[in-house]
């Protein structure tokens, strides 16, 4: 059933996971009483069998694109405080180059949805196979990844799920960035810090051999 106030998006029991989260926008309640904030769901970016991705948009005076994940399968015990640990975590960190959590929140199913920052650009991949990125410098690109991710390891974070979905590129020279930072554990039921470590290198390597493999096209000519 779609949902009454987000008509792009399915309700249960009257509430989608955008209406979950208007609230969580709002850091304190005295703040969600001066400037209420409410999301509206744009296009689905993409989806797998066990979750979906939504461009949404926040109402009111400065309007902001956002990036929705909704899971299709209950939470792990703790998710909610796990998400909170992970966002204090990265922002004390400081690092730019992935995208920020903003808010949580779990429906009345047991289902979470998890709003991020969101930032423009495409899978590395699909650049490369369009032509408009070289399979070496597409490779080149993965290194401050892999040093950003290497310096999350020694801070006790790890990414979690290093595939080729989760790197995208922009426009023109933007360097690469990683999404869903730290989604993947949020969602299992324990982790092994070295195993997840571990983990990310090789996601990473597997990558570029992928990309290294790739046939590429040449890049499509400009209309004048």
């Amino acid at each position: 059933m779609a949902c009454r106030r987000h008509p792009n998006a399915a309700s249960f029991r009257g509430h989608c996971a955008a209406c979950l989260l208007e609230d969580a926008l709002a850091p304190v309640e005295e703040e969600l009483a001066a400037r209420p904030r409410q999301v509206t769901i744009q296009v689905p970016l993409g989806e797998t069998t066990s979750s979906a991705v939504f461009l949404v948009k926040t109402e009111g005076p400065a309007p902001r694109l956002l990036r929705l994940k909704t899971w299709r399968r209950p939470a792990v015990a703790g998710f909610l405080l796990r998400f909170h640990r992970l966002q204090a975590q990265l922002d004390s960190w400081g690092f730019e180059d992935l995208d920020r959590p903003l808010a949580a929140s779990i429906d009345a199913a047991g289902c979470p949805s998890v709003l991020t920052v969101f930032s423009q650009g495409v899978p590395i991949l699909d650049r490369v196979r369009s032509g408009r990125l070289d399979r070496e410098e597409a490779v080149a690109r993965l290194a401050p990844l892999i040093a950003l991710t290497t310096s999350a390891h020694a801070r006790g974070l790890a990414h979690g799920s290093i595939v080729p979905g989760n790197v995208i590129v922009g426009p023109d020279s933007a360097p690469a960035r990683l999404l869903d930072f730290g989604h993947a554990i949020l969602m299992a039921p324990s982790t092994n810090d070295a195993a997840l470590a571990v983990a990310d290198l090789a996601g990473f390597a597997a990558l570029a051999r992928i990309l290294r493999e790739l046939p590429t096209n040449p890049a499509p000519a400009r209309r004048l």
